[in-house]
């Protein structure tokens, strides 16, 4: 290899290589554990099993409503789960070491359960059932339907001091829930739902941030796609979307003004999308062509 393509070989790298650091830099990663999990009404310890059991119960007394114990584990599990699926999260389930916990920016969540309900409803359904004679008779049967619903607050702490960063709270509640003909079902669709709020709680909290490395098309005055330096490697799915803003300091304060919306359309390398430009496609031409500086962060 000669001189010159030495030296074009070498900047490569090294451009390669400040990207890298400037991602980093951007988009920490965050260790954080998933310490207690409390349920805020009288312990007890009856397993999953038993709640199951519980439930079908109260059907068969014809009760309508029941607030169940038991369930614990899941809903932990589901946290768990949703902390892992945000984007700049590494999840520990217990206590960190004495190195992660003195690691700038590491955290612990303690969470408390204020309840697990689960609602149920019969249905008489008519239908006809046809005898050997060939005779239609009419029958009835009783379709049992089940609904569950939780409430769990989040006490988001700073691993070096204890201090409360954060303590969202999230309620599962009928209107978010369909009915469903099995106990479990109705139980697994509650901790899901709650897993995808806590994953976008962290992603609000601790945005992705990126860059504008490339335009698209631009028509009738208004930039239609973009492309941004973040992609596989850092997770990023096709759909996600993000927000984008001018800033400005007003009174040595940072003031941001949000001008449009992106959505990924494709995952184009280990650090490229090519993105769809949603809305403000006018006021990001204008920003580009100006060479504000922007902030690109995913959506709250």
């Amino acid at each position: 290899m000669n001189l010159k393509h030495l030296l074009a070989a070498a900047a490569s790298l090294f451009i390669a290589c400040t990207a890298v650091f400037s991602q980093d830099d951007r988009n920490p990663i965050i260790t954080a554990s998933m310490n207690n999990l409390e349920y805020s009404h009288k312990s007890s310890s009856k397993g999953a099993g038993s709640v199951i059991n519980e439930i079908a119960t109260a059907v068969l007394v014809g009760q309508s409503s029941k607030e169940i114990e038991g369930y614990q584990s899941a809903v932990r599990a589901a946290i768990i789960k949703g902390m892992t699926e945000a984007y700049r999260l590494r999840v520990v389930d217990g206590l960190l070491t004495k190195e992660e916990a003195e690691t700038p920016g590491s955290i612990y969540v303690d969470a408390t359960l204020a309840n697990v309900t689960t609602t149920t409803k019969n249905e008489v359904v008519e239908y006809e059932e046809k005898k050997k004679d060939g005779e239609k008779v009419k029958k009835t049967r009783t379709d049992v339907y089940y609904r569950a619903m939780l409430s769990v607050t989040l006490h988001v702490k700073d691993a070096m001091n204890d201090a409360v960063l954060a303590s969202p709270s999230f309620s599962i509640t009928e209107s978010d829930m369909s009915w469903v003909n099995s106990p479990q079902k109705a139980l697994d669709n509650a901790t899901a739902r709650l897993a995808r709020l806590v994953t976008k709680f962290f992603d609000g909290m601790y945005p992705l941030t990126c860059e504008i490395i490339e335009r698209g098309d631009i028509k009738n005055d208004k930039q239609k796609q973009v492309y941004i330096d973040l992609g596989s490697a850092h997770g990023l799915h096709e759909g996600q979307t993000f927000a984008i803003y001018t800033k400005k300091l007003i009174g040595g304060k940072e003031a941001r003004k949000q001008v449009a919306r992106l959505r990924v359309k494709t995952i184009e390398g280990d650090e490229v999308s090519f993105c769809k430009v949603l809305s403000g496609g006018r006021d990001l031409k204008a920003a580009l062509d100006e060479g504000l500086d922007l902030i690109v962060e995913t959506d709250k």
